[in-house]
């Protein structure tokens, strides 16, 4: 039912909409409005009225809240007016709830049963194009704001909700929800969605600043950057002491949903990440710029002054486990768990470097290889090619193997030596059809074993030659 529709239904009735009791009510307006007048002094309604309830307002809000499923446990009801409403004898309650939205709502006189419900929010926003729609005033539905404190608490820690918009509607079917925008007294903000009555949608929380971008109707409006800023400055100084903040943004929310990214600008640069719990808004981790290129990279901060105290950081991480690297350049392909993989160039390692290295904050092992060993699983090198590496190998069995003209053309990469760590296991095919496994010393300066694919096969050895024709020369060794 329209509000403009229902509004019109009460006029034409003669009864008011919003303040007092209907003319035909059986209550007193005291201060003890819940108490039912004794049936004497009741009157009998007119012809064609409809007879308030003989019940108080508080049981038949317990009743319409039972019988509907609507989230609510009543704190205060109130009888706004029990009339024909579309035709259909009606009643109207007010009822004000402990820790959720306050409504209004229209039940069928015949079996108490909820036919609309609206909620105090909607119908303040309706007041303002629809001077005659019916509004909420009990002191508990006021300011009709007051729900959204205890809601927003979970996200804004001390949130006490001054002001509110009401963005749209999102959702289908069921799960529909109400989307507002929410500002606290703190400086706190974000868009709320709510599910509306009788949904099945989930409560859900976004900040202000994850909008920032945004030209749509949810780019917040109530809050402004620098009070954004000036609400995110106290975790900027838990971070980092020496940082005082100049700028933030929102990154991205963890893979988890459990937590947000969020970056700081600094008066002294470089600036930093946080990880933010989402819970309880404590601080999860701090990421320094070197170690975010997984989350896009800082942008708060100067990119060059960035790039070169993360290739310092770098070259300390790997310096620390044991591996010379000089790190000029570094590209994070991905992450697992609280480390990153990451690629290096460095000219200490000509046949590339890449593996594992611990996020800010992490005590995980580092644990890297060369682009040889990276070749037998993930293959994600880029600074050392394939082909630089097949180079390689085919200068290393032509001194290995100096009479067999081997010019190698495919390379399978099988793995580590099982004993021989560091050692790397291979299988070579060359343009002459000769074929070979090989092992390749842990400096890549030799093959310390090589084993012609028809012998490995007429032997029946565990590792064979599995590349398609190799090793079918027709006289292999």
């Amino acid at each position: 039912m329209k509000l403009s529709k229902l509004a019109g239904a009460l006029m034409a009735a003669g009864l008011a909409l919003v303040v007092g009791f209907s003319a035909t009510a059986s209550f007193a307006q005291n201060s003890d409005e819940d108490r039912p007048v004794p049936k004497k002094e009741q009157k009998a309604p007119k012809a064609g009225a409809v007879a308030a309830p003989t019940v108080t307002p508080l049981e038949m809000a317990a009743t319409v809240i039972a019988s509907s499923g609507v989230t609510c446990e009543a704190s205060n009801a109130r009888l706004i007016v029990s009339a024909a409403i579309d035709n259909i004898p009606s009643h109207m309650y007010e009822v004000a709830c402990k820790t959720s939205p306050g409504f209004v709502v229209v039940i069928n006189a015949s079996d108490n049963a909820a036919r609309d419900f609206y909620g105090c929010v909607q119908l303040a926003k309706a007041k303002e194009t629809q001077k005659d729609a019916p509004s909420c005033t009990l002191a508990e539905n006021l300011p009709v704001q007051k729900w959204m404190s205890p809601v927003m608490q979970k996200y804004v820690a001390g949130c006490d909700v001054d002001r509110f918009r009401m963005v749209g509607s999102g959702g289908e079917g069921d799960h529909m929800f109400d989307r507002i925008e929410v500002g606290c007294t703190n400086g706190g903000s974000g868009l709320l969605d709510y599910p509306r009555f009788l949904s099945k949608a989930s409560v859900e929380f976004s900040p202000c600043l994850a909008y920032e971008s945004t030209t749509s109707s949810s780019k917040c409006t109530l809050t402004t950057h620098a009070q954004m800023l000036d609400y995110m400055k106290p975790m900027a100084a838990q971070a980092d002491a020496k940082c005082q903040a100049t700028d933030v943004r929102y990154v991205a929310v963890n893979g988890e949903g459990t937590a947000t990214y969020y970056e700081y600008g600094c008066a002294t640069p470089p600036g930093f990440i946080v990880l933010i719990n989402n819970n309880d808004q404590s601080l999860n981790r701090v990421i320094p710029c070197s170690g975010a290129l997984a989350l896009g990279g800082c942008k708060l901060s100067d990119a060059g002054l960035v790039a070169a105290d993360a290739n310092g950081q770098m070259t300390a991480v790997l310096k620390a486990a044991g591996m010379p690297c000089t790190v000029s350049d570094f590209d994070v392909k991905g992450s697992a768990g609280k480390r990153d993989y990451v690629e290096f160039k460095c000219p200490e390692q000509p046949f590339g470097l890449i593996g594992f290295v611990p996020q800010a904050g992490s005590e995980a092992p580092t644990d890297v290889y060369d682009c040889f060993m990276d070749q037998t699983a993930r293959q994600l090198c880029t600074y050392v090619t394939p082909e630089t590496l097949m180079k390689h190998l085919d200068k290393l069995i032509k001194v290995a193997e100096p009479t067999k003209n081997c010019d190698v053309k495919e390379v399978r990469y099988i793995g580590e030596s099982s004993d021989n760590p560091n050692a790397l296991l291979a299988e070579l095919a060359c343009v002459n059809k000769r074929g070979y496994i090989i092992e390749v010393a842990p400096n890549r300066q030799s093959l310390q074993y090589t084993r012609p694919c028809a012998i490995a096969r007429s032997n029946k050895d565990e590792m064979q030659c599995e590349i398609a024709g190799n090793g079918t020369y027709s006289s292999a060794d």
